[in-house]
C-alpha cells in the first residue's frame, strides 16, 4: 500500500476531487476525505505528511482540525494548509495562530497549489 503523503479535508466534491487530481498528477499520494468528523481518524491512520483542509465545513471546521492535530504530541509534526475563499485577515491570523503553515485563498490555480505544497512538504520529483 502506498504512503499517503497528503489528506484533504474537503466537503465541496468538486474542489476536493481537483486538488486531489493535481496533487496526484503532480507524483503526491493523495487521500481525499470528504467528511471532517471522519478527518482526525484518517490522519491518525495514515500519518500523512500534510493536511490540507478548508475551513468551514459542516462538522469540524479546518481550524478546529488544525488545532487537533497540532495539539496531539503524535501528530504535531504533520503541516496543515488551511484553503478557504473566507480570506479575511482575520481568517488568516487565526489560521497561524492554531498552526497551519499556509493559507491558500481559493479560488486557487493549480501552479498556487503546487508551489504551496511544494514549501511545506517538498517536491516528489527530488525525492
Amino acid at each position: 500500500m502506498e504512503k499517503i503523503e497528503i489528506i484533504i479535508v474537503e466537503d465541496d466534491q468538486l474542489v476536493g476531487e481537483i486538488s486531489r487530481d493535481i496533487l496526484t498528477e503532480h507524483g503526491y499520494a493523495v487521500q481525499l476525505v470528504p467528511e471532517s468528523r471522519e478527518a482526525l481518524a484518517a490522519i491518525k491512520a495514515c500519518m500523512p505528511r500534510l493536511v490540507i483542509t478548508d475551513i468551514m465545513m459542516p462538522g469540524i471546521t479546518g481550524l478546529h482540525l488544525c488545532k487537533a492535530v497540532k495539539s496531539d504530541p503524535a501528530l504535531k509534526h504533520i503541516k496543515v494548509m488551511i484553503m478557504s475563499a473566507k480570506s479575511f485577515e482575520t481568517e488568516r491570523r487565526r489560521a497561524a495562530m492554531f498552526g497551519a503553515g499556509h493559507f491558500l485563498v481559493k479560488p486557487f490555480t493549480q501552479e498556487g497549489l503546487l508551489s504551496a505544497v511544494a514549501g511545506l512538504i517538498g517536491d516528489p520529483a527530488d525525492k
